[in-house]
């Protein structure tokens, strides 16, 4: 048995303390709906399935309203509701039931993050780092780039290396400004190969269509 040793209220919120040294954090109107009171005791199963019957509404609310803004990855979900004050068990049942109805797929995320990041000129090592932070594995990951076209970081880096050759000053030092331009593009994520090959490639366009 567990008993609620002490209620907390701090604005909309309230913080339910336990004698065994857990705490729940309830919005006022619901504990006050729930007949929860200070002094309740219930067996520890028991009261654990009421906070997560209580919160569960608004913690799916609040995930479906994420994705509703953009796709999110399992650990964005599960991070913003804990850090909204939900309990564990109320946030693994969230992630679990939009997993099971296809709303939360990390893998399908990974593949677009990439699209996504690549569409405005991120390279590989940063795109990597990106998915890394938001929970998402190294296999996934692997696995994501492995199915791209190569194209399509190609066509990226290119596009990023025009741009960049465009802010060099055109009278000024070739060889400095090749330095920078591949600086640019390996800082965005590219890798040193990708960045000198699409530098260089551009660098002849433009000498093709500025002939001497």
């Amino acid at each position: 048995m567990v008993t609620i040793s002490e209620i907390r209220r701090s604005r909309s919120f309230c913080c339910l303390l336990l004698d065994n040294g857990e705490q729940y954090w309830l919005r006022s109107e619901d504990l006050d709906n729930s007949g929860i009171k200070e002094g309740s005791s219930l067996d520890e199963d028991v009261m654990q399935r009421t906070i997560r019957s209580i919160q569960y509404p608004r913690a799916l609310n609040h995930a479906v309203s994420m994705l509703a803004r953009r796709p999110c990855s399992r650990q964005e979900i599960y991070s913003r509701l804990i850090r909204l004050r939900y309990s564990e068990p109320t946030a693994e049942l969230v992630v679990f039931k939009l997993e099971r109805e296809k709303l939360l797929d990390d893998a399908a995320f990974c593949e677009q993050w990439i699209r996504f990041r690549l569409a405005r000129r991120y390279g590989p090592s940063v795109i990597r780092r990106e998915l890394k932070q938001k929970g998402i594995s190294e296999e996934l990951i692997s696995a994501a780039f492995a199915r791209l076209d190569p194209a399509e970081e190609e066509n990226s880096a290119l596009i990023l290396a025009e741009k960049a050759w465009k802010r060099m000053n055109p009278s000024g030092d070739i060889r400095k400004s090749r330095q920078k331009v591949i600086a640019a593009l390996v800082r965005k994520g590219y890798d040193w190969e990708t960045a000198r090959s699409s530098c260089d490639t551009v660098l002849t366009e433009m000498k093709k269509d500025c002939p001497d």
